[in-house]
């Protein structure tokens, strides 16, 4: 496998769709999900990722999770702390850089606190970040700050 930075594990999958672990492994079992093991971790490129997102099978299921974390945000009257729910378009946006983004500094940064969702499929990137209020207002942030929004 050529360049091992251009392909998504597991774990980015699991950030990206909201599926757990096994939802993945069960797709790959199923052939839902196309990669390629290597030494013993599964790797997927982007255009397998596109394919399993874009899959009638799938695309209902990780739709109906980017639905639910907006509709819990909504419905939860009794919050412990200012929370936010922000559902970020950027145009032109590299969906693929778009997406290792949220999901480098989520996985690897200091956010404790926030759910994430990402849309890949339309036209424009589309993710929701869910959690404390300075959690998602920092990582939208630094997102603008290495890729300023267009003006």
């Amino acid at each position: 496998m050529e360049n091992m930075e251009s392909f998504y594990l597991i774990k980015q999958l699991m950030l990206l769709t909201g599926f757990t672990d096994r939802t993945i492994r069960n797709y790959i079992s199923a052939g839902i999900l196309e990669g390629e093991k290597v030494n013993g971790m599964w790797h997927f490129s982007p255009e397998q990722v596109e394919r399993f997102i874009c899959h009638p099978a799938v695309r209902p299921s990780i739709l109906a999770k980017q639905n639910a974390l907006v509709y819990d945000f909504l419905s939860e009257d009794h919050k412990a702390s200012c929370e936010a729910c922000m559902i970020l378009d950027v145009p032109g946006a590299d969906k693929k850089e778009f997406a290792e983004f949220f999901c480098c500094r989520i996985s690897h940064g200091d956010y404790e606190n926030i759910h994430f969702a990402f849309d890949g499929v339309p036209k424009v990137p589309r993710v929701i970040l869910k959690g404390n209020a300075g959690e998602v207002l920092r990582l939208v942030n630094e997102y603008n700050q290495e890729k300023p929004f267009s003006r």
